[in-house]
């Protein structure tokens, strides 16, 4: 049951000043370190089918964004730089100099900034549906009034129903019991507004800004891709050379709903771009 692995995974989170935050996250096991940046209304669990297998060789990171799940708020207004800023002092205090950094959604614009605010701090950018990429599509549009108006007229579960089922899942083999429990408990949770940042289309200029190899993951499924799907791939092909750009037949929440296909792809990503140190066969250490 996906509460009862939720529930096992939170037991081991903990509870880290920042700089005007304590962030709540999951850190597990050792290895170069990957950061895993969650989207809208989530929290770490966006990445409950993830971290563990990215963990088997590198040392994962997952919070709460400020004003998400367990973290506390920031004061003041929200903003792409002082999410960075926060996120670059939770790695400060665990000893974290470099980082891998994994983004979904709306985490994507926080991703792209913190490799722009200090290039030599993310070696590479693994990004999976961006936000903030342009326009919203009609359709996305259409399914997101429905969903705030069946949360007005029949409760935030009911919200949370259509925005499941119509955006981020495709799969209803993938619809487990509990799921819409988890999703409403971090929606509720929720005190940030990230909307009013994404609508202001960051992450594309901060991505052809960066000079960190990308991998991007788009759901040829999900109605905040598809209306654009063929023009973003080409486009983020054409940032940088090795770049990689790859569509997978799941909508918005693919590493939940594809968790083998993207935990195998993202890894051989990350071994690619910054390789494990692995002991030399023919002497005791290597230098």
């Amino acid at each position: 049951m996906i509460d009862a692995q939720f529930a096992r995974l939170a037991a081991g989170a903990t509870l880290t000043p920042a700089r005007e935050s304590r962030i709540s996250h999951l850190d597990l096991g050792s290895g170069p370190a990957v950061l895993m940046i969650h989207g809208g209304y989530g929290g770490w669990y966006h990445w409950i089918e993830n971290v563990e297998a990215l963990a088997r060789t590198r040392r994962v990171i997952a919070p709460d964004l400020p004003g998400f799940g367990e973290s506390s708020a920031l004061p003041g207004t929200l903003s792409l730089p002082a999410l960075a800023a926060e996120l670059f002092a939770l790695l400060d205090t665990l000893g974290i100099d470099e980082v891998d950094v994994v983004a979904f959604s709306f985490g994507a614009c926080v991703a792209a900034c913190m490799a722009d605010c200090a290039p030599e701090r993310v070696r590479s950018l693994a990004i999976v549906n961006p936000a903030g990429m342009g326009p919203v599509s009609a359709q996305l549009a259409d399914i997101q009034a429905r969903a705030a108006a069946q949360a007005r007229e029949h409760g935030v579960a009911r919200g949370i129903d259509v925005s499941m089922k119509e955006v981020m899942v495709s799969d209803a083999a993938r619809w487990l019991p509990g799921l819409g429990a988890l999703m409403e408990r971090h929606v509720r949770a929720t005190r940030a507004a990230t909307r009013p940042i994404a609508r202001t289309n960051p992450t594309r200029e901060l991505l052809a800004r960066s000079r960190a190899p990308l991998w991007l993951a788009l759901g040829t499924r999900d109605p905040h891709q598809l209306h654009e799907l063929d023009e973003r791939a080409r486009w983020a092909a054409s940032l940088r050379a090795g770049n990689e750009v790859h569509r997978h037949p799941a909508a918005h929440w693919l590493q939940f709903e594809a968790p083998q296909w993207f935990n195998e792809n993202v890894a051989r990503f990350l071994d690619r771009v910054s390789p494990l140190r692995r002991p030399c066969p023919s002497r005791p250490s290597c230098p």
